[in-house]
């Protein structure tokens, strides 16, 4: 969350409008959840590799970039539009 929140106050917490700002930050966690875990942490346990693999127990590959775009996908379905 500091990550974060260093983040947002650096870009003066979002001049544009607040549909900009929710997709910015889902973006952000999108990767987040995917990128890989440092080498620190590897080092002390192997079987790690992101948070999605932590949370789920398996990656769809195993270049973290593959996981991300798969995941997010939707399969080519197009999301429901809202509003």
């Amino acid at each position: 969350m500091n990550h974060q929140d260093r983040l947002l106050y650096n870009m003066q917490y979002f001049h544009g409008n607040q549909s900009s700002a929710r997709r910015y930050l889902r973006s952000m966690a999108l990767v987040w959840n995917f990128h890989p875990i440092g080498v620190r942490t590897r080092s002390k346990n192997i079987s790690r590799y992101s948070p999605f693999t932590d949370l789920n127990g398996w990656s769809y590959h195993q270049n973290w970039l593959h996981n991300l775009l798969i995941a997010s996908s939707m399969n080519g379905r197009r999301p429901a539009k809202i509003g």
